[in-house]
């Protein structure tokens, strides 16, 4: 089973230190032993530099005028170890997802290596939330978790979990 989480920030504020958080934790190399990043990958979006990442995002936003409204998505996948076992099959799923994403908003992914039981690769995306064509925010309701699911499900052949994680934004 794959299993989805959306991690949703509730009090927010302008969101700028979340959606600061989330740019620059795809860049960090994880610290816990057992944990690697494998790769990121932007998509409209540097992904060489956090910096620019997040200056590239935060102008699409400033340009509609959506600078205070919900900052970021953040969701990871979570692989089945009996399906995805191995780093390349991992990327080019997070591949196919990411242009799934892509085709309105800036993503920006990173793939972690990590035994977590159940899985051994997970993928982060961080989705600006500003439609890069019509300035609309991204409607984050379990219909649209749903609907992504569907489409993970339809990719890698397992069952996809949905989960939503409340976050506090001042950690």
């Amino acid at each position: 089973m794959d299993i989805l989480t959306q991690k949703r920030i509730t009090d927010n504020g302008d969101g700028a230190g979340y959606f600061r958080h989330c740019v620059n934790y795809v860049y960090k190399d994880k610290l816990e032993p057992g944990e690697k990043r494998i790769l990121t990958k932007g998509y409209g979006v540097c992904d060489t530099n956090p910096k620019y990442t997040y200056t590239q995002m935060y102008g699409v936003k400033d340009y509609f005028g959506k600078t205070g409204d919900n900052p970021v998505m953040h969701l990871v996948v979570s692989f089945d170890k009996n399906k995805v076992f191995d780093s390349i099959t991992a990327c080019n799923l997070t591949e196919i997802i990411a242009q799934h994403l892509r085709k309105k908003y800036q993503v920006i992914t990173a793939v972690h290596y990590e035994n977590q039981g159940g899985s051994l690769y997970h993928a982060h995306f961080v989705v600006n939330t500003v439609d890069i064509y019509n300035g609309k925010l991204y409607h984050s309701g379990i219909y649209e978790l749903g609907q992504l699911a569907i489409f993970i499900h339809n990719l890698t052949g397992n069952f996809c979990k949905t989960e939503i994680k409340y976050e506090d934004p001042t950690k």
